[in-house]
């Protein structure tokens, strides 16, 4: 099957997650994909190729002694819908805004990142909905990379050991992860942007949630009684230093408020708290204790009540202990004229948790951009390039 073909398949399928239904997965239409991805490798000789009960896809093609992991994840953002993706095809892009059949535009003056992209085809959307190249590209690449040793059987490889996974989009990929399935000596996240960026790097992450509980009473009669909820909330955002990702870049870290619910009575308020450095995201945790131990003295008599969950950890510790595949993969994208450059990941990966139990689990670029939102694209001869550059990065001649 033509690679594009089998990538515009997969962005078709919805397989958006959910992080209110505490299940795994998610979503039961993720497993929709996992079904065809199933039947696909079992067409392209992967005989083991199976649905674990939680949703997670694994197979493997057997070579020689050395077992390569590659993953990719099928599920996709929550921003945006991912129902009835409508892929659009610009062919020789030659820098012109880009015009979406919703009447959107994308225009290189606020999205320069499109004048990389001049003379190559791009895969849009209609401006409805995202692409799901996050990740469905990963997983287009990987399949290429199958496909590939299917047809040449004659060339020699790794037994290279596949695991499609669900819920990544709400940190809960590894969740139900088996190692032992998966059975590699270390893998790659095929599930970034940039093909010339390899990210053993990411955030150190926690999440938070926060409900405050008001005072009820008629407004009237409420001196010295009614305590407002929303008021609550709102004095507690202000306590939070101004280090929003709006204002953060690079390796600064951030606050990020998910959503606001309630009303005067009770308010409920998700976060998210984010850092690379490791005592960074201690102190920011701290923070944000300290900013509600503040609301409770300001607000005696009504309630706050603060959860927090450590999401995962930066990898970078874990990827210093045993370099090889990074190293392995800059001499692979070397061979291919691409000079790696090794960058940091302003959110999160799959291959954090999976590096932190052992399994060191890099993140490698799929030619796709804007992700999680309707201006996200594909750049189809990247995406075709990073399909050859896997298909070495598993093969014997490698040492």
């Amino acid at each position: 099957m033509d690679n594009l073909l089998r990538f515009i398949n997969y962005v078709k399928i919805d397989t958006q997650s959910d992080d209110t239904t505490g299940t795994t997965p998610s979503t039961e239409k993720q497993k929709n994909l996992g079904r065809l991805l199933i039947k696909e490798l079992k067409e392209l000789g992967l005989k083991d190729a199976h649905m674990d009960e939680f949703g997670n896809v694994y197979g493997h093609l057997l070579g020689d002694e050395r077992r390569i992991g590659l993953n990719a994840h099928m599920d996709t953002a929550l921003e945006v819908s991912d129902e009835n993706v409508n892929p659009q095809i610009i062919k020789n892009y030659q820098g012109e805004v880009i015009k979406y059949l919703n009447g959107l535009e994308m225009d290189p003056i606020d999205f320069p990142i499109l004048v990389n992209h001049i003379g190559n085809d791009l895969v849009i959307t209609d401006g409805n909905t995202l692409l799901g190249a996050d990740d469905k590209a990963g997983i287009a690449i990987i399949m290429g990379v199958l496909q590939h040793y299917f047809d040449h059987p004659e060339e020699s490889h790794a037994t290279i050991c596949v695991c499609f996974t669900v819920d990544e989009e709400i940190g809960e990929g590894p969740l139900h992860f088996n190692y032992q399935k998966m059975n590699a000596e270390y893998a790659y996240t095929i599930d970034g942007s940039y093909i010339d960026m390899i990210e053993a790097e990411n955030f150190n992450a926690y999440g938070a949630n926060i409900t405050f509980k008001g005072v009820s009473i008629h407004p009237g009669e409420g001196k010295d009684k009614l305590v407002n909820a929303l008021n609550m909330t709102s004095d507690f955002v202000a306590l939070l230093p101004k280090q929003t990702p709006f204002e953060s870049e690079k390796k600064e870290g951030f606050y990020h408020l998910n959503s606001i619910e309630g009303n005067n009575e009770v308010c409920e308020l998700n976060m998210i708290i984010r850092d690379f450095d490791d005592q960074g995201i201690l102190d920011r945790v701290e923070i944000v204790k300290n900013a509600v131990e503040e609301i409770k003295k300001k607000y005696p008599t009504g309630e706050v009540t603060l959860k927090i969950k450590n999401q995962y950890e930066n990898m970078k510790k874990y990827v210093d202990k045993n370099p090889t595949p990074v190293n392995r993969a800059i001499e692979v994208f070397k061979a291919h004229g691409i000079e790696l450059k090794q960058g940091a990941i302003r959110g999160g990966t799959d291959g954090a948790t999976f590096s932190k139990n052992g399994l060191i689990t890099p993140n490698l670029g799929t030619g796709s951009y804007n992700h999680h939102g309707r201006f996200e694209f594909l750049d189809v001869s990247e995406f075709n390039k990073m399909i050859e550059v896997v298909i070495d990065l598993v093969k014997q001649k490698f040492q």
